[in-house]
């Protein structure tokens, strides 16, 4: 009976969104996906180091507005199309689109456990809100939303607010050649096998919340020469949760591995010829990790950018990364790679990055390499949005730190869309989370006692999403 009120639930929101657009609207055909609206600017090429955006914040971003900042250590997990509602691009100098997202979702590890895994449904309510701005030389995006959370049989996890997703970026252009820019990033998630650890280890079911606030100044010393100041300050929570400890959970302690990480950097670009771009960067980090020695981090980095083709261009950089803390200096490699291929279909792109972070919640200063990509397909049948962005990520402790955390993560997203009507679509995904490896020190809260967290979970979600653009003019 439970289960049929369920799928009730979900027939009769379909038909209010259904029956709730009015017949008689007829607005302007939305562009293509992926395609920039009139008056938008081709994007450039990424600054070497940066972080290509995912497909989604192609389209929901307009070109340019994502900063180019290289920031060692920060590289945030692709975003799912449940955080970012698709949008039509602004037709004016604002648009406010309020959403609501329903699905439906099988777990089949809700509790992130080796042994004894318990599966469950979970009917989930998303509504959000997108605001976009933009004017000559200003640009504004601004999302947030929170996920509600309904458990078939573990009805003790139900919960208003069980995700919670904040994304700010702005980018002014003072005068011709000087940019400023700056983006906030906030997730906070009850199971932290979601986007939380900006390292991308999950510690179980424990409530976990990151912050990622990072500002930015480019100024165009001369047609060929630019100079760049960035910074960031990225915090990552992490609390104990009755629930995934009473059943079993992988959580142990309270409060381990909380961080500050304050980063600030200065680099030059040179353009040698129109193809080959020339960087040399020097970054410092302040680390504050709890339980641990005050670290502090200097990276010296030296590369460029490459375009190979009209549509292929490889970035890279790499240098000297010293560790310093009262305990020991190591010195470790940073390197930071990206290739992008641009297609008339989408776009594939891949990337590797080595730099000094944390273990998230098991925490230790540690050594963090990651390998992924992406496949986006915009274009390739109309309404259609398909996402497959793969990530394997190697942490290991580093000889400055008290914790011995050596993990090993990968994860899979695979996300569609399809635009069934103007303003609702339906959405489908498939995660899939496998991590080998074990914390001890101050990851249990006692010193030398062993955690291991050798877990997979698959998630798969579909329903539907609506969303409805509102213009300013």
């Amino acid at each position: 009976m439970k289960s049929l009120a369920r799928i009730g639930a979900l027939t009769l929101a379909a038909a209010c969104i259904l029956s709730g657009l009015p017949a008689s609207a007829q607005p302007p055909a939305t562009p293509t996906p992926g395609t920039p609206a009139p008056g938008t600017p081709k994007a450039g090429t990424p600054t070497p180091g940066t972080q290509s955006p995912t497909a989604i914040e192609q389209e929901l971003i307009p070109s340019g507005i994502l900063p180019n900042v290289q920031i060692p250590g920060v590289l945030l997990p692709p975003r799912s199309p449940l955080d970012f509602l698709y949008a039509p691009p602004a037709r004016g100098p604002l648009t406010l689109t309020p959403s609501l997202t329903i699905t439906e979702e099988f777990n089949d590890n809700v509790f992130l456990t080796h042994s004894n895994k318990r599966s469950d449904f979970i009917t989930q309510f998303t509504p959000g809100l997108l605001l976009q701005a933009q004017q000559p030389g200003f640009q504004f995006l601004s999302s947030v939303n929170f996920t509600a959370e309904i458990y078939a049989k573990e009805s003790e996890l139900d919960n208003a607010a069980n995700r919670i997703n904040f994304f700010t970026t702005v980018t002014y252009e003072a005068k011709p050649g000087v940019t400023l820019s700056l983006s906030d990033n906030f997730s906070f998630s009850r199971d932290t096998s979601s986007t939380v650890a900006i390292s991308g280890v999950s510690s179980g079911r424990r409530d976990g919340w990151s912050n990622v606030l990072s500002p930015a100044l480019s100024v165009q010393l001369t047609p060929r020469t630019t100079w760049r100041l960035y910074g960031s300050y990225a915090l990552e929570r992490f609390t104990n949760n009755s629930n995934s400890s009473s059943n079993g959970g992988s959580n142990t302690g309270s409060n381990n591995g909380d961080s500050n990480i304050y980063r600030i950097g200065t680099g030059f670009d040179h353009s040698l010829t129109p193809r080959l771009t020339l960087t040399a960067a020097y970054d410092f980090g302040y680390l504050d990790v709890q339980q641990e020695p005050t670290a502090y981090d200097h990276t010296l980095r030296f590369g460029g950018s490459y375009r190979l083709t009209p549509t292929l261009t490889v970035t890279a950089t790499a240098g000297p990364s010293f560790l310093i803390t009262d305990r020991d200096t190591t010195v470790t490699p940073s390197v930071s790679a990206r290739l992008i291929k641009q297609m008339s279909w989408g776009s594939m792109s891949a990337f590797y990055d080595r730099a000094i972070g944390t273990s998230g919640a098991f925490g230790g200063l540690s050594d963090n390499q990651t390998f992924g990509g992406n496949v986006s397909v915009l274009t390739f049948v109309r309404g259609l949005f398909f996402d497959l962005s793969p990530r394997y990520s190697i942490t290991k402790t580093t000889g400055a730190s008290r914790s011995n955390s050596d993990f090993n993560v990968l994860t899979v997203s695979l996300n569609a869309r399809y635009q069934i009507a103007r303003y609702i679509g339906l959405v489908a995904g498939y995660s899939y989370l496998h991590q080998t490896g074990s914390g001890n020190g101050s990851t249990a809260g006692t010193s030398g006692t062993s955690n291991n967290v050798d877990v997979d979970q698959n998630l798969v979600t579909f329903g539907l999403q609506f969303g409805y653009p509102i213009n300013f003019d």
